[in-house]
């Protein structure tokens, strides 16, 4: 397998599992409370992970996205900054004969 294909695998096995875990915190525990209750029973190190608070689920890709943006602007700023001046292209002076010259009657 190339790759390409190894990568695209994982971004999409990693979206997935991010759209799995928002639906679970945002939707599933929400309609369903029992749940919030069944997870509770479990160790105290899964709550967090398992019943996650909503707003942290909100914040989270707002962050993300800002975080994001900043990160590609910098890049941007980084690539002027340490990329070389284009020099100047020649002056070329055409006569119009010449221009008239070449073009087909």
């Amino acid at each position: 397998m190339g790759k390409e294909k190894i990568i695209g695998a994982l971004i999409f096995i990693f979206a997935l599992l991010l759209m799995l875990y928002y639906t679970w915190g945002l939707v599933l525990l929400s309609l369903f409370p029992d749940l919030v209750a069944w997870v509770e029973t479990l160790p105290s190190f899964l709550i967090p992970i398992l019943a996650p608070d909503p707003m942290f689920l909100i914040i989270l890709p707002i962050w993300a996205a800002a975080v994001l943006i900043s990160v590609i602007a910098m890049w941007i700023g980084w690539t002027m900054l340490t990329t070389p001046a284009p020099e100047p292209l020649e002056d070329f002076d055409f006569d119009e004969e010449e221009v008239a010259e070449e073009k087909p009657e």
